[in-house]
C-alpha cells in the first residue's frame, strides 16, 4: 500500500508541475515580457510539493495534539484511575452487576474488558447481536474512560462469534486457500460483525510458527514457515485494522514449537537464538515495520535463550529488551490470561500484575471480579511506594493505552 501510494504521490506532483509550467508559460505570454515573476520549473515543482506537504504535517500534528492530549487527561486522572486503565477484565455469566463487571468499570475505573464464550457471556439472551449490543452500550456510558471492549475472534476453534454467524475457517484453512485475500475478507468481515456487537479490539491474529508435530495449537496458526505467517496474518490484520477494529499479535514470542498446553503449565522452548531470530521472531520482525499492529500480546513460554528464569510476559529481558528494543515496538502490549497455570502455579494473580509491568506490559489480562482487581491495584500501589515501579512507568503506559483508543476512536480525538 506504501509504494502505491507514493507512485500516485508522484505522479500528482508531475501532472501539477506540468499544469503549473503550462500556467506559468502562458501568463508570461500574454505579458508580452520575460517576466522576473515566472517561475522556473524547479521553483514551480517546489511551490506545488510544498502545497501537498500540509497532509504529511497535519499528521503529524494530529499525533502531537493526540499526545498533548493524552498528557492532559493523565493529568486529571487519580492514581487509581491510572492503575485502572492497565487492567483488562472478564466477567462471568450474562448479568452486568451481579457479575461485578458494573462495579469493575464504574467504581474501579478499569480500561476494559473481554467477552468470553467460555464464561458464559454469549448465552441466553445474550445470544442476539442487539442484546450484546446494549450491553456493550450501557458499559461505554457508565465507564469514566472509555473502554477497549474486546475479545478473541481468530475463526476455526477460536470463534467466539460462532453464537452469531456459525463456522468460521481456522488459520490453518485460510492459508490452505493460497490466496492472502481470503485472510483479508475475513479479518473485514470479522471486523464488521464486531462493531455490530459493540466489540472494538480483536486478540487476533495468531503469528506462532508451526514447527512441532502434533501441534498443540491444531489449526490456529497459518503456516510453518515465518513469511507464509507474516503475508496470511498481516492480511488478516489488515483487514481488521482498516475496519476500525484494533488487532493483536500473539502469542509472543511464539508457541508453535511447545509440547505441552500453557493452560495447564509453563511450556519450555529450547530454541538457541539464531533459531529464535530466524523462526518465531520473524513474522515480528516484519509484521511491526510492515503492518504496524496495535497490540501485541505476550504469552506464559519460558525460552531460555531469552531468559532463562522468567516467561516472556513477566520478563524484562523478553519485553523491554527484545520486543521494544531489539524490534523496535512502542505500542500497546497486553498479558495473555494470568490465571493460566503455567503461571498460578508459581505467581498470584497480583503479583504476575506487578511483574508484567516492571516488565514493560501495559495491559494486565485477566482478572474477572472485583476482588481480583483490587487486589492488583494495591499490589501495583506497594510496588510503586516499594520504587519497584516508578509513576513516569505507569503514566507510559496509560499514554500508550489512551493514544490507541484515540487513534481507533474510541476516544475522543
Amino acid at each position: 500500500m506504501q509504494r502505491k501510494n507514493k507512485s500516485v504521490y508522484n505522479h500528482i506532483v508531475y501532472v501539477l508541475c506540468c499544469l503549473a509550467l503550462l500556467v506559468a508559460g502562458c501568463g508570461a505570454q500574454r505579458s508580452g515580457v520575460a517576466s522576473h515573476a515566472t517561475a522556473t520549473p524547479t521553483q514551480a515543482a517546489t511551490k506545488i510539493v510544498v502545497a501537498l506537504q500540509p497532509t504529511e504535517s497535519a499528521e503529524e500534528a494530529l499525533a502531537q495534539q493526540r499526545i498533548a492530549s493524552a498528557k492532559k487527561i493523565i493529568a486529571g486522572m487519580s492514581l487509581e484511575q491510572k492503575l485502572g486503565q492497565l487492567i483488562l477484565v472478564e466477567y462471568l455469566g450474562q448479568d452486568y452487576q451481579d457479575s461485578g463487571l458494573q462495579e469493575m468499570i464504574t467504581q474501579q475505573f478499569v480500561g476494559g474488558f473481554m467477552y468470553q464464550e467460555s464464561n458464559h457471556n454469549f448465552e441466553a439472551p445474550y445470544n442476539k447481536a442487539d442484546k450484546v449490543r446494549a450491553f456493550s452500550q450501557q458499559t461505554m456510558r457508565d465507564a469514566r474512560t472509555p473502554l477497549l471492549i474486546a475479545t478473541d475472534q481468530e475463526g476455526g476453534l477460536v470463534n467466539r462469534l460462532r453464537t452469531f454467524h456459525g463456522d468460521l475457517p481456522s488459520a490453518e484453512e485460510m492459508a490452505a486457500s493460497g490466496d492472502p485475500q481470503v485472510a483479508l475478507q475475513q479479518g473485514a468481515q470479522a471486523a464488521e460483525w464486531m462493531q455490530e456487537l459493540g466489540i472494538n479490539a480483536d486478540l487476533a491474529p495468531v503469528v506462532d510458527v508451526h514447527t512441532v508435530n502434533p501441534p498443540v495449537l491444531e489449526s490456529r496458526m497459518f503456516g510453518s514457515d515465518p513469511q507464509t505467517v507474516a503475508t496470511y496474518a498481516g492480511a488478516y490484520l489488515e483487514g481488521l485494522q482498516s475496519n476500525g477494529v484494533i488487532a493483536c499479535l500473539k502469542h509472543f514470542p511464539g508457541l508453535g514449537a511447545i509440547s505441552s498446553d500453557p493452560h495447564e503449565g509453563l511450556p519450555t522452548v529450547k530454541r538457541s537464538m539464531a533459531d529464535l531470530e530466524k523462526i518465531d521472531l520473524a513474522p515480528y520482525k516484519i509484521m511491526i515495520q510492515q503492518d504496524h499492529p496495535a497490540m501485541i500480546m505476550s504469552t506464559d513460554v519460558l525460552m531460555p535463550a531469552i531468559d532463562p528464569d522468567l516467561p516472556a510476559e513477566l520478563s524484562a529481558k523478553a519485553i523491554d529488551g527484545l520486543l521494544r528494543g531489539e524490534l523496535g515496538y512502542d505500542g500497546v502490549v497486553i498479558t495473555d490470561g494470568l490465571y493460566m497455570q503455567g503461571i498460578s502455579d508459581r505467581w498470584s494473580l497480583s503479583e504476575a500484575s506487578v511483574m508484567a509491568i516492571e516488565a514493560g506490559g501495559d495491559i494486565i489480562e485477566g482478572p474477572y471480579t472485583p476482588s481480583q482487581v483490587a487486589e492488583v491495584v494495591v499490589a501495583l500501589k506497594q510496588a510503586i511506594q516499594q520504587g519497584h515501579i516508578t509513576m513516569q512507568r505507569i503514566d507510559q503506559s496509560v499514554q500508550r493505552i489512551l493514544l490507541l483508543k484515540m487513534q481507533y476512536n474510541i476516544l475522543g480525538l
